[in-house]
């Protein structure tokens, strides 16, 4: 610490870990910024990309050998949570007009659809290996269980966040209706068709979710580095602190709020809900945001500390691997969107 006690000296290597974690982060803006901004097929094959690599991490997590049969059903079991109804729906349109159709993922995200089948096959699936199998124990069945429903949610909800506003612009009639607000000039689901829109217009609520979401990540590890003094829970994770905490989940709020605000004051609402007159939404889930954040990490610190690994993988260099990584976001991208459902839909439970 300095003379007067208040700030910490930062740790042997802090630097180097520092450059790491910067070059590292650069590289992935560089991979989503394009994803996020194109859509389509670039989205959607990217986002598939980062949720083979999660699945091969969460895997390899137990430090087991399982056999390929419960590597090949995890990932067929997963890659059904997040993309089957979206399949379908494409296969459905096909059928309807084939001389007229074209791959989207706009159309479909409504909300998140995990398929009850699904859950259910798995679960049986999963006991199933565990009787024929002797090296997978229930303490496998509960763990992988798990995390399929969770990154098949998390996954599918990244998608959400990116794709809600064209059903909200283009197909929301039966709810609230807001394919008649003019949008960039266009009005009605002709707005999804629009440049502005599609590139732009469509991915502030994604860049909302990532501000605040990165904001908490960057300023609760400075916070702790400089300031950090009282451990939150050294169990589950030795190197948090409430001052890293605050200093994250403050900082979080003000940056993400300020983007959402100053969206919703110059007439560019994220989404029509989230305009100046509800100006308290954005308020709120500025505030949620960071404390999903910190959920999320604290609860796949909760699985590795289980496991007695310090990070999923090494991937990322100076990150771990794709779950340390995604770790805060996934939580906080699943607990927006089902926000978002409850507005859209003037909170009715019984959706």
């Amino acid at each position: 610490m300095n003379r007067n006690g208040l700030v910490n000296m930062p740790p042997a290597g802090f630097k180097a870990s520092l450059r790491s974690r910067v070059i590292v982060a650069a590289i992935l803006v560089a991979i989503f910024v394009p994803a996020f901004v194109l859509g389509g097929w670039v989205c959607f094959f990217v986002f598939m990309a980062f949720l083979s690599l999660a699945l091969i991490e969460v895997l390899l997590a137990p430090q087991k050998h399982y056999g390929w049969w419960v590597w090949v059903f995890t990932f067929v079991v997963t890659f059904c949570y997040v993309y089957w109804f979206v399949l379908k729906s494409n296969l459905i349109g096909y059928r309807k007009d084939p001389e007229n159709y074209a791959f989207s993922l706009e159309n479909y995200f409504s909300t998140l659809d995990i398929s009850v089948i699904g859950i259910a096959v798995s679960l049986i699936g999963y006991f199933v290996i565990s009787i024929f199998d002797k090296n997978f124990e229930f303490s496998d069945v509960s763990y992988l269980f798990t995390m399929t429903i969770l990154l098949g949610m998390g996954f599918q909800a990244f998608y959400f966040v990116r794709y809600f506003p064209f059903f909200v612009y283009g197909f929301s009639s039966g709810f609230r209706d807001y394919t008649g607000l003019i949008v960039h000039g266009v009005t009605g689901p002709a707005v999804l068709q629009e440049a502005g829109f599609r590139f732009w217009g469509s991915i502030t609520l994604e860049v909302y979710v990532f501000i605040g979401v990165i904001a908490n990540d960057v300023f609760a590890y400075f916070g702790g580095v400089y300031f950090g003094k009282h451990k939150m829970n050294p169990r589950i994770s030795p190197k948090k602190t409430w001052e890293g905490f605050w200093f994250g989940a403050v900082i979080s709020f003000l940056l993400s709020a300020a983007w959402g605000l100053a969206l919703a004051f110059t007439g560019w609402p994220m989404l029509p809900f989230l305009d100046r007159a509800n100006f308290y939404w954005i308020l709120l889930i500025s505030f949620v945001l960071p404390l999903l954040s910190d959920l999320g990490d604290l609860s796949f610190s909760l699985i590795k500390r289980h496991y007695g690994i310090k990070d999923y993988g090494n991937i990322l260099r100076g990150h771990g691997g794709v779950l340390d990584r995604f770790d805060s976001t996934i939580f906080a991208i699943i607990g927006v969107s089902i926000i978002l459902i409850f507005l859209l839909h003037d909170f009715d439970f019984l959706l």
